[in-house]
């Protein structure tokens, strides 16, 4: 009730501005509680959860939500110690990072995982847009696709750039060879729903196969 008053009084706006602050600190601290009490090994990571959380896992986001575990920003790098994680999970994260930022973010996951342990990311497959655009063009026009296009290019630019959002956008040799060059020893090509490590196996987003590619990567 004090909450709807406020907004009435203020509005909605200016009422999240001035709450911004004090909701922040809020989740540093929740942040912070989460962290402290963590395992020192073995942990399941969800990179980039958004609204989709793992059960079981610790979802990390730099967007504060009730089921999100650590509102963190992966610029900063990860906030686990060496050698912590059993697996680690990023579905259509990476492009939403600077190129440079995306390979920092795999050498942290590398320092993070246990030897042996497996990374698994999925993004948008990047060859399979302009391999579209360079032939029939029917893959951009695909049902799936939530924005209609007036042109092919439209297609080619919505998923580079989505709005802004999306900084680097890549195919499996380019995200193999960033991989590589991050330590890992083994990098494979894997099909959607399918994961060497069993806890990764089945949860990738269906919405989204149809234009994604699915790497796994062992430290």
């Amino acid at each position: 009730m004090l909450k709807r008053a406020v907004v009435n009084l203020l509005g909605r706006e200016r009422a999240n501005r001035i709450s911004t602050p004090y909701h922040d600190w809020q989740a540093r601290r929740r942040t912070a509680r989460k962290l402290a009490a963590l395992p020192p090994k073995d942990l399941l990571v969800n990179i980039g959860c958004g609204p989709s959380p793992l059960a079981g896992w610790v979802n990390v986001d730099i967007a504060r939500g009730p089921r999100v575990d650590v509102v963190w920003d992966l610029r900063r790098g990860l906030p686990f110690a060496d050698n912590s994680c059993a697996a680690i999970f990023s579905e259509h994260v990476i492009e939403h990072l600077s190129k440079t930022d995306g390979e920092n973010l795999l050498r942290e996951c590398h320092r993070v995982l246990q030897p042996g342990a497996v990374l698994r990311l999925s993004t948008p497959d990047a060859r399979r847009f302009l391999c579209s655009y360079a032939s029939d063009g029917q893959f951009l026009n695909h049902p799936e696709f939530p924005e209609p296009i007036e042109s092919p290019l439209d297609r080619v630019n919505m998923m580079m750039r989505e709005n802004g959002q999306h900084l680097w956008v890549y195919d499996f040799p380019s995200l193999s060879l960033a991989l590589k060059r991050a330590g890992f020893s083994t990098v494979v090509e894997q099909e959607f729903g399918v994961s060497q490590h069993e806890r990764m196996t089945g949860i990738d987003t269906a919405g989204r196969a149809f234009e994604s590619f699915y790497v796994e990567a062992t430290k």
